[in-house]
C-alpha cells in the first residue's frame, strides 16, 4: 500500500500580507519556516519525496527534511493554480477591480472564469495527473510518500476524493499553512486518512 502524505507549504511572505500567490515566486516567512519544522518533527520517514518547484514548498521540503534534499524530485506540476492578471495583486484590490470574478472565486468555484488564469476545473485535472503519475511510479509499493504543495491544489483533490464537487473547495476542512492529508492507495480508489490535520470532516 502506498501513502501519500500532502502538506500545503508553510506561510510565504504573499500570506502574510495577503498577496495573491498562484504561481509566483514568493519565499517563506519567519513563522513558515518554523510551521515546515514543526511539522516537521511530526511525520514519518519518507521513501519518496515530491515538491512543487516553486520556491516556498522548496524551502518548505528542506525544513521539513532538516536539508537533506537530495532525493527530492521538484515538478511543475505540482504548482498552485494559475491566477494570471491577479498574481502579485492584494486580495483587497482584486476583489474591488475584479468584482464578478472574485466572487465566483470565493462562492461558486465551479463558475470561475478569469481570462489568462486557470480554472478550477483544469486544476482538478492537473492534480488528479499529476498525483496519479506519482501513486503509478511507486507502482503498489508498501512506502510512505511525501508530496509538498499549494492550497487549492490540495483542496481540489482532496475534495473529489471525498466525494464533494468543486464548488466545496472553501468549505471546512480548510487546509492552513503545513496542513498535512494523509491518503492511502491500496485500491482503484484513494481513501482518506486524514484531511487537513482532521480525522472526520
Amino acid at each position: 500500500m502506498t501513502t501519500l502524505h500532502l502538506v500545503r507549504h508553510g506561510q510565504s511572505l504573499w500570506n502574510a500580507e495577503i498577496r495573491i500567490q498562484g504561481t509566483s515566486d514568493p519565499e517563506l516567512s519567519a513563522l513558515g519556516v518554523e510551521q515546515a519544522r514543526e511539522v516537521g518533527k511530526k511525520l514519518p520517514a519518507f521513501d519518496r519525496v515530491y515538491s512543487s518547484d516553486l520556491l516556498r514548498t522548496r524551502q518548505t521540503a528542506e525544513h521539513i527534511l532538516n536539508g537533506k534534499t537530495d532525493h527530492v524530485d521538484y515538478r511543475a506540476s505540482l504548482r498552485e493554480i494559475h491566477l494570471g492578471p491577479w498574481e502579485g495583486m492584494l486580495l483587497t484590490d482584486a476583489t474591488e477591480q475584479y468584482p464578478v470574478e472574485t466572487d465566483q472565486f470565493r462562492n461558486s468555484p465551479e463558475q470561475f472564469a478569469l481570462e489568462g488564469a486557470e480554472t478550477f476545473h483544469a486544476l482538478q485535472s492537473r492534480a488528479h495527473k499529476a498525483i496519479n503519475d506519482i501513486v503509478a511510479e511507486c507502482n503498489g509499493e508498501d512506502i510512505h510518500v511525501l508530496v509538498v504543495s499549494h492550497g487549492a491544489f490540495l483542496k481540489s483533490l482532496l475534495i473529489d476524493y471525498a466525494g464533494l464537487t468543486l464548488n466545496d473547495m472553501w468549505k471546512n476542512p480548510h487546509i492552513d499553512n503545513c496542513g498535512h492529508s494523509i491518503v492511502e492507495y491500496k485500491t482503484d480508489k484513494p481513501v482518506i486518512v486524514k484531511f487537513a490535520d482532521q480525522t472526520e470532516w
